[in-house]
């Protein structure tokens, strides 16, 4: 028989997915690439990563972050490979990911022309592979070399709150910073499910109109969110398609020669954003 057998290996928990829509909906465009194709899909979680070796596979695409020590015994074990989110080492592995540091500094930017110098971040810590490796998110080291470098900008580092990337740590890294009498005039809230957490502690302070924000993801729920957030687009479905084009543009021509896609970021403008008179 000549069908061919794709594994599909998402970085995170089968239970922690269907609480997250980024990778949820990821893992899902990657999946509905290869049922049209008519191929064999073996799906892998964290909580099961490992039984992919027991398995004879023809293309791997890893959703989400991977340490090194994942990515070489994925590659050892099937040379058609492609990351899509992250890639742990681009001289080796090819992927397609986001232009996550164009995209932040487009929102960045956009708060300082709206007259803000004081800027906050609110984000979340992840964690790879085995030995639970930090991974620090670009939007954050985008974030902290755009304050410390700009001239428009002051930097306070009280006001860089970490949790994880749900709503309940914006809700509470928000309430947290509410403590001081001088907040930030802008917060740049590394995801858009951080920022609803964000609003609704604002919503509670009364503080909504004293406070700016910016999400990032644009999900669904962005544009109906009071008031509608200001954030930078995402095509997850997109990239998740390249991803597996690539793959199997791959597998046929039997190349294993490394390929890096960006794929560009949409600035979405809504009414999150007040403008500041500069004094």
């Amino acid at each position: 028989s000549d069908v061919k057998t794709i594994a599909i290996i998402q970085w995170i928990a089968s239970d922690e997915e269907e609480h997250d829509p980024y990778y949820f909906e990821l893992r899902r465009s990657v999946e509905s690439f290869w049922i049209n194709k008519n191929v064999n899909i073996k799906r892998f979680y964290k909580d099961n990563m490992t039984a992919v070796f027991d398995e004879k596979i023809d293309g791997i695409v890893c959703v989400g972050k991977f340490a090194i020590q994942q990515a070489e015994r994925l590659q050892k074990h099937c040379q058609h490979i492609i990351f899509v989110d992250s890639n742990p080492n681009p001289s080796k592995y090819s992927s397609v990911v986001h232009d996550i540091k164009a995209g932040s500094m487009a929102l960045l930017e956009h708060l300082v022309a709206m007259g803000h110098s004081k800027i906050g971040y609110i984000g979340g810590r992840e964690y790879m592979g085995e030995a639970n490796e930090v991974y620090i998110d670009k939007r954050e080291r985008t974030y902290l070399r755009f304050m410390k470098e700009s001239p428009f900008t002051k930097f306070d580092e009280r006001f860089v709150l970490l949790g994880n990337f749900t709503a309940e740590t914006g809700y509470q890294k928000m309430k947290e910073a509410l403590q001081y009498d001088d907040l930030p005039t802008a917060f740049f809230c590394a995801s858009d499910t951080i920022a609803m957490g964000v609003l609704r502690a604002l919503g509670e302070a009364k503080m909504l109109d004293k406070v700016s924000l910016v999400g990032f993801n644009n999900i669904a729920a962005s544009m109906y969110l009071n008031p509608p957030l200001t954030t930078v687009e995402l095509d997850t479905r997109y990239m998740g398609t390249l991803a597996s084009s690539i793959l199997n543009l791959n597998m046929e021509t039997n190349n294993t020669r490394t390929t890096l896609t960006h794929i560009a970021t949409n600035l979405i403008i809504r009414e999150s954003v007040h403008k500041i008179k500069v004094y």
